[in-house]
This record gives structure tokens, sequence and C-alpha cells, in this order.
């Protein structure tokens, strides 16, 4: 049985922290992004030599942290030699294919909804942010239906009052709600990008980049739970710019033939183990330089069904 290498299975490991959000390299475990806190204002001056309207302004800058803590994130598959042996190739590309999932799931799950997120990451969560921020949302009643459109738009425009409203992360299921939906001017409220493979498409909701969110994580206790509840959100908006994924090591994988590992020697039991690890960090920008006053904010929106979230 061949050994596994990086550059043999990076291809199929899913990444997906890069296409939503930016992201930070990171050389240590802990950076700090400046934040401008508060910004200047100018004023007219007149031309008197006595007069206090003759006297320039001053002002001040002010400036904070955003911390980004890189915390672990691995995941231990083992497997017997035997099920390798007698499968094709196909079988152990799957393994790897589902380590990488686990890993992008648990990162959705914590930055989206604060699941699992750790300690050290002191930035709210989306959602959480989202509804401290009083920014919710809820589907109102249509003449043809729930007018989920709408409070997209509804929410989208309270974003951009502070901030640039970019992104939109839903479930699946969202899309095939939207399928027939048209704007007043005709076109489809839904468009799909044209370069890449239909029904797995992101796309554009009313402008917004959107995401789809899959996938199910352990909650901690040992009971499995999707990463999108749809019952706790329909869709959520954000300011892509104002959240930050820092990256202190991307997901690596790892061929283990001699340890043991939850309970199990791999040498006496004829068995293997792909291990999988990264380690990310997260900050949201909800301090906003709105003026001389430090003002914090949400950058993120979201759209609850008619029952509330």
């Amino acid at each position: 049985m061949a050994d596994i290498t990086r550059s043999e299975v990076s291809t199929i490991i899913e990444e997906d922290y890069g296409r939503d959000f930016p992201t930070r390299n990171m050389g240590t475990k802990t950076i700090n992004e400046p934040v401008m806190l508060t910004k200047p204002h100018a004023g007219w001056v007149g031309e008197s030599a006595t007069a206090s309207e003759g006297v320039k302004p001053t002002a001040q800058v002010t400036w904070g942290n955003k911390t980004l803590v890189a915390e672990e994130l691995a995941v231990i598959i083992p497997v017997h030699e035997n099920v390798l042996d007698d499968a094709t190739e196909d079988l152990l590309m799957e393994i790897v294919k589902a380590g990488g999932e686990a890993i992008g799931w648990a990162l959705d799950a914590a930055v989206l909804f604060g699941i699992n997120k750790p300690a050290s990451w002191v930035s709210q969560a989306l959602f959480a942010s989202a509804t401290s921020g009083g920014n919710v949302f809820t589907v109102g009643d249509a003449v043809d239906g729930e007018d989920i459109s709408g409070s997209i738009l509804q929410a989208a425009d309270k974003l951009s009052d502070r901030y640039e409203p970019t992104t939109l992360l839903a479930k699946r299921g969202l899309r095939f709600k939207l399928a027939n939906q048209r704007a007043t001017t005709g076109e489809a409220v839904f468009q799909p990008y044209l370069n890449v493979a239909p029904g797995t498409s992101t796309g554009l909701v009313h402008g917004l980049d959107s995401y789809w969110v899959t996938g199910t994580v352990d909650d901690g206790s040992g009971n499995e739970v999707p990463v999108w509840d749809p019952t706790d959100a329909t869709a959520i908006l954000a300011d892509r710019d104002r959240v930050r994924i820092g990256v202190r090591q991307d997901i690596t994988v790892k061929f283990l033939d001699q340890a043991t590992v939850g309970g199990i020697n791999l040498a006496e039991r004829d068995m293997v183990a792909l291990r999988f690890k990264a380690r990310f960090a997260y900050a949201l920008g909800d301090n906003v330089a709105y003026g001389k006053t430090n003002t914090t904010s949400s950058p993120a929106a979201v759209v609850v069904g008619a029952g509330g979230s």
C-alpha cells in the first residue's frame, strides 16, 4: 500500500473558507490588526487675524486592534489496511475529501453560528453579531408566497448605512426558493455564475455574491447537528471585507501507521489513519471609524423565517 503525500491529495481537499471571506497569512499564533476607531473632522477657516474663526481646527485620529489568534482544527480517520487493499483508489480519495470537508464545516460552524467557537476568538460569530446589532429581518408575506427576496433587500439596505454588503450565505435550498422570482425589471433574482458547473454553482442574489453552506458538525456533546439550521436563519448577509480569517497553517494530511489513536493501536490491528490538521483565526471588524466617536455596530444581517429565529 503506497504512502500518501500532500501533493497527491491537495487538489481534492475542501478549502471553501478562502472563497467566502478574505484570509490573512499569519507568521505567528497571534497577530494584531490595526483598526481606525475615529476620524478627524475638518472645519472652514476665515481670514481674520484675531477672531476665533480664523484659527485652524485640530482633530485626532485614534487606532485600536483586532486580535487574530490561531487555533487548531484536526480530525483523524482510521481505516483497516484490508479495506484499502480490497478497494479502489477512489475510496482513499473519498476519505481524504471527507477529512478536508470536516475541517471546512467546523470552521464555517464557528464563524457563522458560533458552534464550538474557540474562547480566544473574542469577536462574535456573524449570526450573534447580527442579532445583537438589531439587524434581524423577518420574511414577510407576498401575494404569491414568502417575500424572501424583499427581506434580503431590506437587510442589505440596512447594512449599506455604514457598510458595503457584498456576500450572502445560506443553505442551498434558498436558490430553489428564489428560482422563479424576478426583479421589477424582469431579470432573475438568482443568477448563477456562468463559469462554474451547473447544480453546484454559486452566483448572485440582488448583486450579492452567494455561497451555499453545507455539512454537519459535532455540537461538542457528541450530537451531530447541521452547520446551517434553516430554523435559525434563512440567510446571512455580510460585508466580506469586515470578516477576517487568519491562516497560520493550511490543511495538511499526515499518514499514520504506528500510532495509537482513539484507543486503537494501528500496528497491532493492521490499520492506518489519516490525520488532518489546520490552524485558523477569526476576527470581525465591527469597530467603525464613523467620525470622532468610536462606534461599534454589526457588519452582518440575518434574514429569518416567519416564525423567527
